[in-house]
C-alpha cells in the first residue's frame, strides 16, 4: 500500500512540474456574481500523461435512499406490568431487576387471610356439589321408576346447578391464583400465592418492597421482552409517498455507529406525529450485525436507542457521474466542467471550471449528484482521475 501513495504521489508532483513547465494557468473566470470561480487550462499532452478523459453526465437508475431518524421500541405485547390478583403483603420477591425470566415463573409471594378462607370454602362447596349430585341422581333413578315427584326432581335439579356453579367457580378463582385445587381436597392449605411472570423477559424495575401492602391496583413490577425490538422510523411528509411496506431498511445507531443492522418495514402510520409534520414508520428487525471493532458478541439493543435508518425506496433515474469524477475540497465537492477548448502550436488547450455539487447514492461505482449552478444539457466533464486537476488546482492557490 506504501508503494502505491508514493507512486501516486510522484504522479503528482510531475503533473505539476509539467503544468510549470508548459505555463498552465489558474484564472479566475468572469461571472455575473460577485465571486471569480476559476478555471484550469490543461494541455491535450498533459491530459493523456495521466490519463484524463472527458465525457458527460449520465443518467442511471440508481436505488434511492430516504434518510431518516428513528428509535427502537418495543411493542405492547412485549411489555407487562406484574399485578397481584388479590390484596396482600408481599411477603417473597426471589426476583431482581435486571434478571431474565422466563413465562409463568414466580416473582413474588403475597399472603392474605382470605386466601385460607376461599380455600375452606372450595372444600365446603365440594361437598354441597356432592350431596347435590347424589340427590339428584336419586330423585331422577325414582322418577324413572315412577315413584318421584316431578316437583322434588326439579328442585333437586335446581339446587345441583347451584352447587355445581358455586363448586366451579372457586375451583377457577384458585386455579387463577395458582392454587392447585387438588392440593387442596388432599389437606394442603396455602397461605400465600404466587405471582408469576405474564411473558419472558427482563424485569425493568421492582415498585415494591417485601411488608408492602398491595391491591389488585398496584403495579409491582414491570418487564419486558427485548428479543424482538422494533424501530419507530419518522419520515417527514416530502418522503412519505416513496415509503411502502417490504422495503429494506439499514439502521445504525446514532451514537455506536460502528453497531449496524437491517430490517423490513411492516407498517405505515396515517397521521403525523404531533405537530413534526412527520409520521411514523414502523420497521421490524433482523439480527445485529457483528461491530466493525471486532467485537464476536451480538450488540446489545435496548428500546429507546436512537437510531439512523436508511429505507431503500428502489431504483430512480437520476443524474450520476463515475466516483473519479467527483473530488473534495475545502469540505465541500466538486465536478469539473470543460468550459472551452483552443488549439496553439503545442495543440489543444481544454479549460475546465470547478463546479459545485452534492452528492447522493454511491452505487457500481457511479454516485448521484446535483450540480449547484446550472449546467447545459449534454455538457463535457472530467469523468476519470479529475484528482490531479484538483491537486494543480489547490497547488495554484497556494502560489498566489
Amino acid at each position: 500500500m506504501k508503494t502505491i501513495h508514493y507512486l501516486i504521489i510522484i504522479l503528482v508532483l510531475m503533473f505539476l512540474v509539467s503544468c510549470k513547465e508548459t505555463n498552465t494557468t489558474v484564472e479566475p473566470i468572469e461571472q455575473e456574481s460577485a465571486d471569480d470561480v476559476e478555471r484550469i487550462m490543461l494541455t491535450e499532452h498533459q491530459m493523456e500523461a495521466v490519463n484524463i478523459e472527458i465525457g458527460a453526465i449520465e443518467q442511471r437508475h440508481l436505488n434511492h435512499i430516504v434518510r431518516a431518524n428513528g428509535e427502537l421500541a418495543l411493542s405492547p405485547q412485549k411489555k407487562a406490568g406484574v399485578n397481584a390478583l388479590m390484596g396482600g403483603i408481599i411477603k417473597q420477591i426471589p426476583v431482581y431487576e435486571g434478571t431474565e425470566v422466563k413465562e409463568g415463573q414466580i416473582l413474588a409471594y403475597v399472603e392474605n387471610r382470605e386466601i385460607v378462607e376461599m380455600q375452606k370454602n372450595y372444600l365446603v362447596a365440594k361437598q354441597e356439589f356432592m350431596i347435590s349430585e347424589q340427590n339428584y341422581q336419586r330423585q331422577e333413578e325414582l322418577s324413572l321408576k315412577g315413584a318421584g315427584v316431578e316437583k322434588t326432581l326439579q328442585q333437586a335439579a335446581a339446587a345441583h346447578q347451584i352447587a355445581s356453579a358455586q363448586f366451579m367457580g372457586l375451583e377457577k378463582q384458585l386455579q387463577q391464583l395458582a392454587i392447585n385445587p387438588k392440593s387442596i381436597e388432599t389437606g394442603t392449605i396455602v397461605t400465600q400465592i404466587p405471582i408469576k411472570a405474564p411473558i419472558s423477559g427482563t424485569i425493568d424495575k421492582i415498585m415494591v418492597n417485601i411488608g408492602s401492602y398491595v391491591d389488585i391496583q398496584t403495579p409491582i413490577m414491570t418487564l419486558s421482552d427485548n428479543s424482538q425490538l422494533h424501530c419507530d422510523i419518522w419520515v417527514f411528509e416530502k418522503d412519505i409517498n416513496m415509503i411502502q411496506n417490504g422495503q429494506e431498511v439499514d439502521f445504525m445507531l446514532t451514537n455506536q455507529q460502528n453497531i449496524q443492522f437491517q430490517g423490513k418495514i411492516y407498517g405505515v402510520n396515517k397521521f403525523f406525529e404531533n405537530s413534526t409534520k412527520a409520521i411514523t414508520v414502523h420497521a421490524q428487525l433482523n439480527a445485529p450485525n457483528k461491530s466493525s471493532a471486532g467485537n464476536k458478541k451480538s450488540p446489545i439493543l435496548f428500546p429507546g436507542m436512537y437510531v439512523t435508518a436508511l429505507i431503500n425506496v428502489g431504483k430512480h433515474s437520476s443524474d450520476a457521474v463515475p466516483n473519479e469524477a467527483i473530488v473534495s475540497m475545502g469540505g465541500k465537492d466538486y465536478i469539473f466542467l470543460l468550459e472551452k477548448e483552443s488549439r496553439n502550436e503545442e495543440g489543444k488547450l481544454f479549460y475546465f471550471q470547478p463546479i459545485e455539487v452534492v452528492t447522493g447514492i454511491s452505487e457500481l461505482g457511479y454516485t448521484e449528484i446535483t450540480p449547484l449552478k446550472e449546467i447545459a444539457i449534454g455538457a463535457t466533464i472530467v469523468v476519470s482521475n479529475a484528482f490531479y486537476i484538483a491537486s494543480m488546482l489547490e497547488g495554484g492557490e497556494e502560489e498566489e
